[in-house]
This record gives C-alpha cells, sequence and structure tokens, in this order.
C-alpha cells in the first residue's frame, strides 16, 4: 500500500483515485491543523452572533479568547487558562458548544 498527502483540493484527490489506484490519500498535519482551527473559529463567530447579536467587539467574552481558542492547549497559561474558563462561565449554557468544539 502507498500513502500519499495532500491538501484538501478535491482535484488532487481525483487525481491520485485516478492514476494511483494503490494509493491512500491522506490529509497532512498542517492542513488538519489548519481545517480544525477554521471549525473552532467558525463556532465562536456563529455563537457570538446568535447569543449577542452582532460580531466580536471588545470586552464580549467569546471575542477575547480567539487567539487562545487558536493555541495548542498545552501552551496556555495558567492565566490564558483562567480566562478561557471565565469567558465559557460568562454564558455558559450558549458557549458550552464552543469549549466543546475547542476540545475536540
Amino acid at each position: 500500500m502507498k500513502i500519499a498527502a495532500l491538501d484538501p483540493f478535491q482535484g488532487y484527490k481525483s487525481a491520485i483515485d485516478d492514476q494511483l489506484e494503490d494509493a491512500v490519500a491522506v490529509l497532512d498535519a498542517f492542513h488538519v491543523v489548519k481545517l480544525g482551527t477554521a471549525a473552532v473559529d467558525e463556532c465562536r463567530r456563529r455563537v457570538q452572533q446568535e447569543t449577542l447579536g452582532h460580531r466580536g467587539r471588545k470586552g464580549d467574552p467569546l471575542y477575547g479568547i480567539q487567539k487562545l481558542l487558536r493555541a495548542g492547549a498545552e501552551k496556555l497559561t495558567d492565566k490564558q487558562w483562567t480566562r478561557f474558563e471565565n469567558a465559557i462561565a460568562a454564558r455558559l449554557e450558549e458557549h458550552l458548544v464552543v469549549y466543546v468544539a475547542s476540545c475536540a
């Protein structure tokens, strides 16, 4: 079995399927992280819009942690974890989906 690492562009997948029948197409680590980060960011924006009715602004809990959501959990300091937890707890019921998305 051969493995072909590629980005998520469908054209690459089609070419591999057509030309390399024995190959298994996989995403490289960079694109997996990029797609995951984009999904969490989209979730944060959607919840922000649904709960407050506008885009993120200075002082909004979820807007204030957008950079923390992009960082790896293992890189957060204790102070950053506290900021993250406080932002989620500010409106726990609505923000819980952002917490789950960021931990998945």
